[in-house]
């Protein structure tokens, strides 16, 4: 049997996953899908007096990766950041346990896809397409999320932008993550974005941070740590104009 545990954006763990974790034979964490902290694990570990083994990609993807080879025969849990099911990686895990008969167990927790809405005040349904900034590298100088964010705003819907996460660069710095989009603007030689843009900070974690304004207020303001989104807003409902001005709102 294979569970997979979701631990939310704030990696808080539900009641269930606690159980699934103390109930299994091996547990697993993996921060290729999302980063989870090392402090959090080994608090974990402490609570549920069992051992996890922290992966990465190569263990959890592939044909027929090594945690399904260890719950054919043992009761294997699988920790992950958000919800386990908003990455393809863990879509594929299910399938492959399905088709050789690895009962499985998913247990769901916050996702940075609807808190990222909340926390902005904006209405999720309103949300088109998500996109994600990579680092751009020498040859490599994707403007595909752009053009994505102007489908999303041509359609009066809103983008949630996910920062890239790299093994050797880190998470993606927001600001880093607003120059991109300005070069992306540049290089196609056109203006997209909306006057004010909205970056969230370490959602769902005490020290969170919403921030709302020009991308030229946002580059000369503290926005927090990392991790970081961004989310692009197309044309604002009264009200989320209104939480916006009032929670979110960098001073002049």
């Amino acid at each position: 049997m294979i569970s997979l545990v979701g631990l939310g954006v704030s990696y808080d763990i539900t009641g269930q996953g606690m159980e699934l974790l103390k109930d299994c034979d091996i547990a697993f964490c993996e921060t290729h899908t999302m980063p989870v902290p090392l402090e959090y694990v080994q608090k974990l570990e402490e609570e549920s007096g069992k051992k996890i083994e922290i992966i990465g990609r190569g263990k959890v993807e592939g044909n027929f990766p090594y945690v399904l080879e260890k719950a054919k025969d043992h009761k294997v849990c699988l920790l992950c950041g958000g919800d386990p099911l908003t990455a393809t990686t863990h879509l594929s895990l299910l399938i492959d346990a399905k088709k050789a008969g690895i009962e499985t167990i998913v247990v769901h927790n916050s996702s940075i896809f609807s808190a990222a809405a909340g926390k902005s005040g904006l209405q999720p349904y309103k949300f088109g397409k998500t996109v994600t900034l990579s680092f751009w590298r020498k040859n490599y100088e994707p403007t595909s999320p752009l053009l994505l964010i102007e489908k999303n705003l041509d359609a009066k819907m809103h983008t949630l932008v996910l920062m890239d996460l790299d093994k050797e660069l880190g998470l993606m710095d927001a600001k880093l993550g607003l120059e991109l989009l300005r070069k992306m603007e540049e290089k196609e030689g056109m203006g997209v974005l909306p006057e004010k843009l909205v970056v969230l900070s370490c959602v769902g974690y005490p020290d969170e941070k919403i921030s709302y304004g020009t991308v030229s207020q946002l580059l000369n303001s503290d926005l927090g740590k990392p991790p970081f989104c961004i989310v692009i807003p197309a044309e604002l409902h009264e009200v989320e104009g209104e939480y916006l001005e009032l929670f979110a709102k960098l001073k002049e």
